[in-house]
């Protein structure tokens, strides 16, 4: 069952979390959920990630786990990872080391990328490595997004490279990632080009943000 299939008709008698689910697709927010269904705002929250989950899980036999994930929107996506097991978790990740390679279009690369970091497994960085030199900036500038959620010091190389990328918007979210991962050696290069002139305002308060981090790192480490 899709997420759109779901009707004030076809509801059970018990389906509270479902008539919760249904107001918000309503597009009535949590708050005001809370107020009419006469719940606290964790609960209906609860209620939704539950729905969520619940109705990914009927579609099991028509699409694969990782079809049905690209399906949903964003918001969905987060709430759905926020709910799922740990051994659907294990099956989405082996589905995407399997299709990674064949997906050409950029934005299903960039979806793909953001499962990736989302999921925060190592086993997948290999995959995230191989494209830090894609040809369309936003998958490069998610690449260096997912290896810092991920945080394994194997990627710095590739971070420390992604510095001096052409979009700036690159720049900015490998300095992000080297908040959390980065060495005295990226401290080193970052002082390198924090006053280029040509530099963007934004992209300059990241390498200082950055080194702010990792010098705090190493001194309280």
């Amino acid at each position: 069952m899709k997420l759109s299939t779901l009707s004030w008709q076809n509801l059970g008698d018990k389906d509270e979390h479902l008539i919760t689910y249904l107001l918000y697709k309503e597009g009535k927010d949590v708050g005001l959920i809370a107020k009419i269904r006469r719940l606290n705002v964790e609960e209906v929250n609860r209620h939704l990630i539950r729905a969520k989950w619940e109705i990914l899980s009927a579609g099991k036999e028509e699409k694969t786990l990782l079809e049905r994930m690209i399906e949903l929107d964003k918001s969905e996506r987060k709430d759905i990872l926020t709910a799922m097991p740990n051994n659907e978790k294990k099956e989405l990740a082996r589905e995407i080391y399997k299709k990674y390679f064949e997906i050409k279009h950029s934005e299903d690369k960039m979806l793909i990328i953001w499962l990736i970091g989302e999921l925060r497994l190592k086993e997948l960085l290999k995959l995230i490595h191989g494209d830090m030199d894609h040809p369309h900036g936003n998958v490069r500038r998610l690449a260096c997004s997912a290896i810092g959620k991920i945080g394994d010091e194997s990627s710095l190389d590739y971070l420390h490279k992604a510095l001096a990328d052409t979009k700036p918007q690159v720049r900015q979210y490998a300095a992000k990632a080297l908040g959390n991962l980065g060495s005295k050696k990226t401290i080193q290069r970052i002082q390198n080009l924090l006053y280029n002139p040509d530099e963007r305002d934004y992209v300059r308060r990241a390498f200082e943000e950055a080194i702010v981090k990792i010098e705090k790192k190493y001194t309280t480490g």
